[in-house]
């Protein structure tokens, strides 16, 4: 039953997700900035999207199938580590920011390259895939490292689609360069040839 209705969460959440991403685009056409409404529904999504991830893996735990004990701990082990990176992840990139309209794209006065910014540029969504991953590792479900990679799907689109548009349309040809020399996921920078 709990399994069910954190499913029925889950696929609320990721058919809601395309309408915010568009309700983003508007936004960001019109006004240059979301506003505080959408960046409320944005914000309550993505974290409501996590807990029922966290909530599932639990739930969903074992579908992956019967494992030694020694696979187990691999399991546990290895999603732990991916929950805790990508918490880092999130912390260092809202650090970065250093403000929450910056969080939720209401502020948009400065490209961020500092911190974290210097090996990706979204550690935000990189870190939520990489907790998300993590979980479904950990709680060896199946049910949530499918929609892991449906996360990654619209993470990715949201990103190619909505932000870096976005992002280009206002820094213009410091974006294209801070996009040249910097991961749109995670890696070591490339050095700046300018």
């Amino acid at each position: 039953m709990t399994r069910d209705i954190l499913l029925a969460l889950a696929v609320f959440f990721t058919l809601s997700a395309p309408l915010c991403a568009l309700a983003m685009r508007r936004q960001f056409a019109a006004r240059g900035r979301i506003n505080l409404p959408l960046a409320i529904v944005i914000g309550a999504a993505m974290h409501g999207f996590a807990l029922v991830i966290f909530g599932l893996a639990w739930a969903d735990r074992g579908s992956l199938g019967d494992f030694s004990p020694r696979a187990l701990y691999a399991f546990m082990a290895s999603g732990t580590l991916l929950i805790i990176g990508g918490a880092a992840a999130i912390v260092a990139g809202r650090r970065a920011y250093a403000s929450f309209k910056r969080v939720y794209a209401m502020k948009e006065d400065e490209l961020i390259e500092h911190g974290i910014y210097r090996w990706s540029r979204n550690p935000q969504y990189f870190g939520y895939w990489l907790m998300f991953l993590g979980a479904g590792l950990a709680g060896r479900s199946l049910s949530t490292l499918i929609l892991t990679v449906i996360a990654g799907a619209f993470f990715h689109g949201l990103i190619t689609w909505v932000e870096e548009p976005h992002l280009k349309r206002i820094f213009k040809d410091k974006y294209a360069a801070y996009s040249r020399r910097v991961s749109r996921y995670f890696g070591p920078p490339t050095p700046s040839t300018s």
